[in-house]
């Protein structure tokens, strides 16, 4: 089973500041071109590309309620270097 994402009313708000739409958001999470790095046991950044090729950071939280259930906080448009090091892992894919 794969993960389940929801909105918490910070993200929707967060979203708003940086201009990116929740369905940009859908979209990333359920590319096939995502990295994920944990950033610790329950939190991790997903770098993914949206359909129209904007690139993303969404931050995500383990939810308190189940395994696999995951609780968007935040979400942003990569920095270059980020933008650089996803580019670097994609590619490392096709080889």
């Amino acid at each position: 089973m794969g993960s389940r994402f929801s909105f918490t009313d910070e993200a929707l708000d967060n979203l708003k500041v940086y201009g990116v739409s929740s369905g940009e958001v859908w979209e990333a999470l359920h590319s096939t071109r995502r990295v994920i790095r944990h950033l610790g046991d329950d939190v991790m950044v997903v770098y993914a590309t949206a359909r129209r090729g904007r690139r993303l950071a969404i931050l995500l939280a383990e939810a308190d309620h189940g395994d696999n259930d995951w609780d968007i906080l935040s979400a942003r448009d990569l920095s270059d270097s980020e933008s650089k090091r996803y580019e670097e892992a994609i590619r490392g894919w096709r080889r």
